[in-house]
């Protein structure tokens, strides 16, 4: 299963699934040992309260097949949004979510023990003062236990060393734990950001994160199923400010906007901690510049929607290839498509009569927020890398 994930989120066709290829992998499956599962049942939808809010004209009788009542697209998106919501509030966390939150925000997917324990003590702490829902589950394991746990089912390698072993994954291995990593990073969508904040900026108000997270947040809500209003949201935000203070990552340091917040300095141990809490959504803020940035550099009136998602789907490969290597879901064109949508319900695009994208100077101010998240040298490496459209060729005068 974790390979075809992996194929699917890289670009390649779905396979067809059949019930000989379930059995041909059954040997090789029980073969290993993959720790013990957990099931958590989600809050109940009752479809008539959904089909008395977008459909209260259908009478219950069934549909004419050729017939698409204009309700009806309407009712299953929202059906299909709300499934994904409470299927997000019902999450388990695991030993393997942990460390994969913690060892993929490494360039080499390796660390300290003591910086590992670390890591898994702050994650576990975020989600218990900072509760997602009441039927979220968290292990209840140590960290100590995790590691062990890890160390049992060939999750992790243990490289003595004098100065303190390390611990960490193989590649194929860390690919594999991204989906891991991805089921859970919902959880840690506010502790995030604050954390990407203070990756490229050593000081920031309080009301500046407010304002940006404001702004952010349609998207991160459009891509990971949140439950939450901009007002709620902003309110995590606050929660998030409080424990990272309470913790030592961040100092209060003065009081204009709210606040003036201030990081340590040089490479601390807490500057270390935001870093591997942040990352989990550093690429999603990467795919969003790269979106803006071929917006941009092509120009109102040139790109349609389809080709817009398939220019940035090309960037983010060649971003990945000659750069750093890049989680597979960094070029998924579905996440490109959510965030292209969710710009046109905005305003901040919309189509011509031609059906090319038109924006103005907001988009432009929207991109220069990005300076607060991104780090000048990322920036310019995605405005090179961002292609142009083809243009048609001109005959020539004779």
């Amino acid at each position: 299963e974790g390979n075809s994930y992996l194929d699917e989120l890289s670009g390649r066709p779905k396979e067809k699934e059949s019930i000989w290829a379930l059995l041909w992998g059954i040997p090789k499956v029980l073969k290993q040992n993959y720790g013990q599962v957990v099931v958590n049942f989600g809050e109940p939808i009752a479809l008539n309260d959904v089909l008395a809010v977008n459909a209260p004209e259908w009478d219950g009788q069934p549909v004419p097949e050729d017939e698409k009542p204009a309700w009806l697209m309407k009712t299953v998106d929202t059906l299909a949004q709300n499934i994904n919501v409470h299927v997000n509030a019902a999450a388990d966390v695991n030993p393997i979510n942990l460390l994969a939150l913690a060892l993929l925000s490494t360039p080499k997917h390796a660390m300290g023990e003591a910086d590992l324990i670390a890591q898994i003590e702050l994650s576990k702490k975020l989600l218990v003062e900072m509760p997602y829902s009441d039927r979220v589950t968290v292990t209840p394991h140590s960290p100590e236990r995790i590691i062990a746990h890890a160390e049992e089912i060939n999750v992790l390698t243990r490289t003595k060393h004098p100065l303190g072993d390390v611990l960490s994954v193989s590649g194929d291995t860390a690919v594999l734990l991204s989906y891991f990593r991805n089921n859970v990073i919902h959880l840690f969508t506010a502790s995030s950001w604050v954390a990407c904040c203070f990756q490229n900026n050593r000081r920031m108000s309080r009301g500046g994160l407010l304002r940006l997270g404001r702004g952010l947040y349609p998207f991160l809500q459009e891509e990971l199923f949140l439950p939450w209003s901009e007002d709620e949201f902003a309110a995590r935000i606050d929660q998030t400010i409080d424990v990272f203070v309470r913790e030592g990552l961040l100092q209060h340091v003065g009081e204009d906007d709210g606040g003036m917040l201030a990081r340590s300095t040089g490479q601390t141990d807490e500057v270390f901690r935001l870093r591997a809490i942040g990352h989990s959504l550093q690429q999603a803020f990467e795919r969003y510049y790269i979106a803006i940035s071929v917006l941009v550099k092509n120009g109102p009136g040139t790109l349609g929607a389809g080709e817009l998602e398939s220019l940035c789907q090309q960037a983010a490969q060649r971003l990945s290839l000659l750069y750093a290597p890049a989680a597979p879901e960094f070029f998924d064109k579905s996440l490109f498509r959510g965030f292209i949508q969710k710009m046109r319900e905005l305003r901040l695009v919309w189509p011509d009569q031609n059906s090319k994208l038109l924006f103005d100077e907001r988009l432009d101010a929207w991109a220069k927020d990005a300076k607060f998240i991104l780090g000048r040298e990322l920036r310019h490496t995605i405005e090179r890398v961002s292609p142009e459209a083809a243009k048609p060729e001109v005959p020539p005068v004779v």
